[in-house]
């Protein structure tokens, strides 16, 4: 049985994991169009692979929360890693890593929201713009008890 309190590391490398997926996974489904989009402005449809074009406001967003989301999860990672690996545990930088993580969301889903009103008529989310929160609130977690282990 693995004693969760002494290998917290894991919890945070699995953050960072799903971290990754999140930005190889779409994060909007547009039915009309039977398209997806990822948040770093890949658009796929039926018979079009394209990048959203730097004019509309989402290629801005996508930008901004990609580079949230791949910073966090490369701290996240970090974090995780060097814990394993030297023994130290780096229980501010998973924090820092989750916080990020959340932030690129965020921005990215509220932004689009803010710039058309009834966006979600015929936008879906879909599973690239839910992962990020689980792996922010994983990593958090896993600094908070790496904190209160170390309290402890």
């Amino acid at each position: 049985m693995v004693n969760i309190k002494e290998n917290l590391w894991i919890i945070v490398i699995l953050a960072g994991i799903l971290g990754i997926v999140s930005i190889f996974t779409p994060t909007i489904y547009i039915s009309s169009e039977d398209a997806s989009i990822w948040v770093w402005n890949l658009y796929v449809s039926s018979d079009i692979v394209d990048f959203v074009q730097t004019e509309e406001a989402l290629f801005d967003l996508g930008v901004a929360a990609t580079i949230f989301i791949t910073i966090g999860t490369f701290v996240t990672l970090f974090s995780g890693i060097v814990s394993k690996v030297k023994d130290k545990h780096l229980n501010l930088f998973a924090i820092i890593g989750g916080v990020l993580l959340l932030i690129g969301p965020i921005i990215y889903l509220g932004g689009i929201t803010a710039e058309e009103e009834n966006l979600w008529e015929y936008f879906t989310v879909n599973v690239g713009s839910i992962l990020p929160f689980f792996a922010g609130g994983i990593a958090i977690l896993g600094g908070v008890m790496g904190i209160l282990k170390r309290k402890s």
